[in-house]
């Protein structure tokens, strides 16, 4: 597929997405944003503390299962 016809299928298939979450992951990607600049600069201080503590072996960690079901329980499931 050539570049032109490329672009004429992502035009058309974006011109028909309702979804904002989809339309802006495309954005995103269209622009090479970085997903991190969506943080303040206390978030992101608050977040490489945690990276730190982390990688340090501190802290609490959870399993992916672990996760999983936390994420069920707070969805009432």
């Amino acid at each position: 597929m050539t570049a032109v016809e490329l672009r004429t299928e992502i035009t058309r298939l974006l011109s028909e997405e309702r979804n904002t979450s989809v339309l802006e992951a495309i954005r995103m990607l269209l622009r090479r944003e970085d997903p991190d600049e969506d943080f303040s600069p206390e978030e992101r201080a608050e977040l490489d503390a945690e990276h730190e503590q982390a990688l340090r072996g501190e802290g609490t960690t959870y399993t992916p299962e672990q996760v999983k079901e936390m994420a069920r329980q707070a969805m009432g499931r």
